[in-house]
Protein backbone atom coordinates (compact mmCIF):
# COMPACT_ATOMS: atom_id res chain seq x y z
CA UNK A 1 0.00 0.00 0.00
CA UNK A 2 2.72 2.47 0.93
CA UNK A 3 4.55 1.74 -2.28
CA UNK A 4 1.31 2.84 -4.21
CA UNK A 5 0.56 5.83 -2.14
CA UNK A 6 4.22 6.95 -3.08
CA UNK A 7 3.83 6.46 -6.71
CA UNK A 8 0.08 7.80 -6.46
CA UNK A 9 1.47 11.09 -4.52
CA UNK A 10 4.48 11.18 -7.20
CA UNK A 11 2.25 11.02 -10.19
CA UNK A 12 0.35 13.90 -8.83
CA UNK A 13 3.76 16.15 -8.06
CA UNK A 14 4.61 15.21 -11.22
CA UNK A 15 1.56 16.71 -13.18
CA UNK A 16 1.74 19.81 -10.67
CA UNK A 17 5.11 20.08 -11.71
CA UNK A 18 4.46 19.90 -15.31
CA UNK A 19 1.09 22.02 -15.33
CA UNK A 20 2.79 24.78 -13.41
CA UNK A 21 5.83 24.87 -16.07
CA UNK A 22 3.44 25.00 -18.49
CA UNK A 23 1.51 27.93 -16.94
CA UNK A 24 4.68 29.97 -16.31
CA UNK A 25 4.56 33.39 -18.01
CA UNK A 26 6.55 33.42 -21.38
CA UNK A 27 9.30 35.72 -22.43
CA UNK A 28 8.30 38.75 -24.64
CA UNK A 29 10.42 38.87 -27.51
CA UNK A 30 11.81 42.54 -27.83
CA UNK A 31 13.69 41.68 -31.28
CA UNK A 32 15.64 38.72 -32.87
CA UNK A 33 17.37 40.67 -35.05
CA UNK A 34 16.12 38.98 -38.20
CA UNK A 35 14.17 41.20 -40.12
CA UNK A 36 13.86 42.49 -42.64
CA UNK A 37 15.35 40.34 -45.10
CA UNK A 38 18.18 42.21 -46.45
CA UNK A 39 19.04 43.37 -43.74
CA UNK A 40 18.84 47.42 -42.12
CA UNK A 41 21.40 49.38 -41.08
CA UNK A 42 23.73 52.91 -40.94
CA UNK A 43 26.96 52.80 -42.49
CA UNK A 44 29.08 56.72 -42.31
CA UNK A 45 32.49 57.43 -44.13
CA UNK A 46 34.35 60.26 -43.49
CA UNK A 47 31.27 61.90 -41.41
CA UNK A 48 31.00 64.68 -39.07
CA UNK A 49 29.51 65.38 -35.62
CA UNK A 50 25.89 65.02 -35.94
CA UNK A 51 23.25 62.52 -35.92
CA UNK A 52 22.53 60.20 -38.82
CA UNK A 53 18.82 58.77 -38.65
CA UNK A 54 17.45 55.55 -40.25
CA UNK A 55 13.71 55.84 -41.91
CA UNK A 56 11.61 53.58 -39.54
CA UNK A 57 11.15 49.92 -40.68
CA UNK A 58 8.13 48.32 -40.38
CA UNK A 59 6.07 44.85 -40.70
CA UNK A 60 9.14 43.23 -39.50
CA UNK A 61 9.65 40.53 -36.76
CA UNK A 62 9.87 42.70 -33.38
CA UNK A 63 7.86 43.78 -30.34
CA UNK A 64 5.21 45.96 -32.15
CA UNK A 65 6.05 45.65 -35.64
CA UNK A 66 8.54 48.28 -36.25
CA UNK A 67 12.51 49.36 -35.38
CA UNK A 68 13.76 52.59 -35.71
CA UNK A 69 18.16 52.89 -36.09
CA UNK A 70 19.19 56.07 -34.35
CA UNK A 71 23.38 56.48 -35.18
CA UNK A 72 25.51 59.59 -33.51
CA UNK A 73 29.38 60.27 -34.26
CA UNK A 74 29.81 61.51 -31.03
CA UNK A 75 33.95 62.04 -31.22
CA UNK A 76 35.79 62.59 -34.63
CA UNK A 77 39.41 62.05 -34.70
CA UNK A 78 40.60 62.32 -38.39
CA UNK A 79 38.64 63.43 -41.28
CA UNK A 80 39.09 59.53 -42.92
CA UNK A 81 36.53 57.83 -40.39
CA UNK A 82 34.20 54.56 -40.46
CA UNK A 83 31.60 53.21 -38.21
CA UNK A 84 28.14 51.03 -39.21
CA UNK A 85 25.40 49.32 -37.77
CA UNK A 86 23.55 46.71 -39.26
CA UNK A 87 20.76 44.73 -37.93
CA UNK A 88 20.50 41.15 -40.12
CA UNK A 89 23.02 42.12 -42.85
CA UNK A 90 26.62 43.20 -42.83
CA UNK A 91 28.81 40.34 -42.13
CA UNK A 92 26.19 38.16 -40.18
CA UNK A 93 22.45 37.36 -40.38
CA UNK A 94 20.19 37.19 -37.43
CA UNK A 95 22.26 39.72 -34.87
CA UNK A 96 22.70 43.26 -34.58
CA UNK A 97 26.22 44.17 -34.69
CA UNK A 98 27.89 47.55 -34.55
CA UNK A 99 31.75 48.73 -35.99
CA UNK A 100 33.79 51.58 -35.41
CA UNK A 101 37.02 52.31 -37.34
CA UNK A 102 40.00 53.53 -34.95
CA UNK A 103 39.35 57.41 -36.02
CA UNK A 104 35.32 57.64 -34.51
CA UNK A 105 33.17 57.13 -31.69
CA UNK A 106 29.80 56.16 -31.76
CA UNK A 107 25.88 56.05 -29.85
CA UNK A 108 23.75 53.69 -31.42
CA UNK A 109 20.35 53.69 -30.22
CA UNK A 110 17.81 51.20 -31.55
CA UNK A 111 13.67 52.12 -30.79
CA UNK A 112 10.69 49.95 -30.55
CA UNK A 113 7.21 51.57 -30.43
CA UNK A 114 5.07 50.44 -32.77
CA UNK A 115 5.95 53.46 -34.95
CA UNK A 116 4.93 56.12 -32.36
CA UNK A 117 1.09 54.30 -31.89
CA UNK A 118 2.80 52.59 -28.72
CA UNK A 119 3.51 48.88 -27.96
CA UNK A 120 0.94 48.59 -25.02
CA UNK A 121 2.93 46.27 -23.71
CA UNK A 122 2.67 44.56 -20.01
CA UNK A 123 5.81 43.45 -18.63
CA UNK A 124 5.04 43.15 -15.35
CA UNK A 125 5.32 39.51 -15.01
CA UNK A 126 8.85 39.39 -16.10
CA UNK A 127 11.53 39.85 -13.99
CA UNK A 128 14.05 41.46 -16.17
CA UNK A 129 15.79 42.24 -19.64
CA UNK A 130 17.95 39.78 -21.45
CA UNK A 131 20.65 40.52 -24.20
CA UNK A 132 21.72 36.91 -25.43
CA UNK A 133 25.18 35.95 -26.78
CA UNK A 134 26.57 39.30 -26.21
CA UNK A 135 30.31 40.24 -27.85
CA UNK A 136 32.23 43.44 -27.49
CA UNK A 137 35.81 43.98 -27.94
CA UNK A 138 36.77 46.54 -25.87
CA UNK A 139 34.19 48.15 -22.90
CA UNK A 140 31.05 49.52 -23.69
CA UNK A 141 27.65 50.73 -21.93
CA UNK A 142 24.57 49.32 -22.89
CA UNK A 143 21.43 51.27 -22.08
CA UNK A 144 18.06 50.49 -22.23
CA UNK A 145 15.04 52.97 -21.21
CA UNK A 146 11.47 51.80 -21.02
CA UNK A 147 8.91 54.32 -21.56
CA UNK A 148 4.77 54.68 -20.70
CA UNK A 149 3.26 57.60 -22.63
CA UNK A 150 2.22 60.43 -20.86
CA UNK A 151 4.06 58.60 -17.69
CA UNK A 152 7.56 58.02 -16.90
CA UNK A 153 10.93 56.56 -18.12
CA UNK A 154 12.83 53.82 -16.15
CA UNK A 155 16.47 53.86 -17.41
CA UNK A 156 19.09 51.13 -16.54
CA UNK A 157 22.94 50.78 -18.15
CA UNK A 158 25.22 48.08 -17.52
CA UNK A 159 28.67 48.09 -18.63
CA UNK A 160 30.69 45.74 -19.61
CA UNK A 161 34.77 44.56 -19.50
CA UNK A 162 37.28 44.06 -22.53
CA UNK A 163 36.74 40.97 -24.61
CA UNK A 164 33.20 40.30 -23.01
CA UNK A 165 31.44 37.59 -24.09
CA UNK A 166 28.05 36.23 -22.51
CA UNK A 167 24.90 37.13 -21.16
CA UNK A 168 23.89 40.58 -20.02
CA UNK A 169 20.49 41.13 -17.82
CA UNK A 170 18.59 44.15 -17.13
CA UNK A 171 16.81 42.89 -13.82
CA UNK A 172 13.53 45.46 -13.29
CA UNK A 173 14.62 46.28 -10.13
CA UNK A 174 17.69 47.88 -11.10
CA UNK A 175 15.52 50.57 -13.37
CA UNK A 176 15.04 54.01 -12.04
CA UNK A 177 11.97 54.42 -11.40
CA UNK A 178 8.61 56.14 -13.16
CA UNK A 179 7.81 53.77 -16.40
CA UNK A 180 4.43 51.86 -15.70
CA UNK A 181 5.31 48.07 -15.90
CA UNK A 182 1.79 47.65 -16.91
CA UNK A 183 1.30 49.76 -20.30
CA UNK A 184 5.26 49.78 -21.45
CA UNK A 185 4.52 51.89 -25.05
CA UNK A 186 8.31 52.58 -25.83
CA UNK A 187 11.63 50.40 -25.10
CA UNK A 188 14.85 51.79 -26.52
CA UNK A 189 18.64 50.42 -26.34
CA UNK A 190 21.52 52.91 -26.73
CA UNK A 191 25.30 51.11 -27.37
CA UNK A 192 28.57 54.01 -26.28
CA UNK A 193 30.87 52.57 -28.49
CA UNK A 194 34.60 53.50 -28.14
CA UNK A 195 37.52 53.94 -31.00
CA UNK A 196 38.25 50.64 -32.87
CA UNK A 197 35.13 48.67 -31.01
CA UNK A 198 32.89 45.79 -32.31
CA UNK A 199 29.96 44.56 -30.72
CA UNK A 200 27.38 42.50 -32.00
CA UNK A 201 24.21 40.04 -30.23
CA UNK A 202 21.34 38.10 -31.11
CA UNK A 203 18.74 39.18 -29.26
CA UNK A 204 16.93 41.83 -26.83
CA UNK A 205 13.98 39.29 -24.56
CA UNK A 206 12.38 39.69 -21.06
CA UNK A 207 12.82 36.88 -18.07
CA UNK A 208 9.48 35.44 -17.38
CA UNK A 209 8.97 35.94 -13.38
CA UNK A 210 8.97 32.31 -12.17
CA UNK A 211 9.48 33.00 -8.33
CA UNK A 212 5.73 32.93 -7.23
CA UNK A 213 4.99 29.60 -9.44
CA UNK A 214 7.62 27.57 -8.18
CA UNK A 215 6.55 28.56 -4.48
CA UNK A 216 3.04 27.60 -5.36
CA UNK A 217 4.16 24.04 -6.22
CA UNK A 218 6.46 23.58 -3.75
CA UNK A 219 3.81 24.46 -1.34
CA UNK A 220 1.22 21.91 -2.66
CA UNK A 221 4.48 19.40 -2.70
CA UNK A 222 4.72 20.71 1.18
CA UNK A 223 0.89 19.21 1.46
CA UNK A 224 1.31 16.14 -0.04
CA UNK A 225 4.14 14.82 1.76
CA UNK A 226 2.26 15.80 5.33
CA UNK A 227 -0.59 14.54 4.02
CA UNK A 228 1.87 10.97 3.04
CA UNK A 229 3.53 10.66 6.53
CA UNK A 230 -0.13 11.04 8.26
Amino acid sequence: MKNIAQRTYGTLITGMLLTSITDLPAAVVVDHFNSPVGGQGVSISNGIVGTYQDDVRTGLTVLGGSREIIFQLQSIFDAANYCSVNVNGGTSSDELSLANGSNVESQCTLVWDANSIGLNTNLSLDYAFNMLNVHNDIPVAYTISMQTFGGGISIQTVSTGTNYIGDLTFPFGGFSSGADLTDIDRISLTIDGGRSVDVSMDALITVPETGSAVLAVLGCMGLLVRRRRS
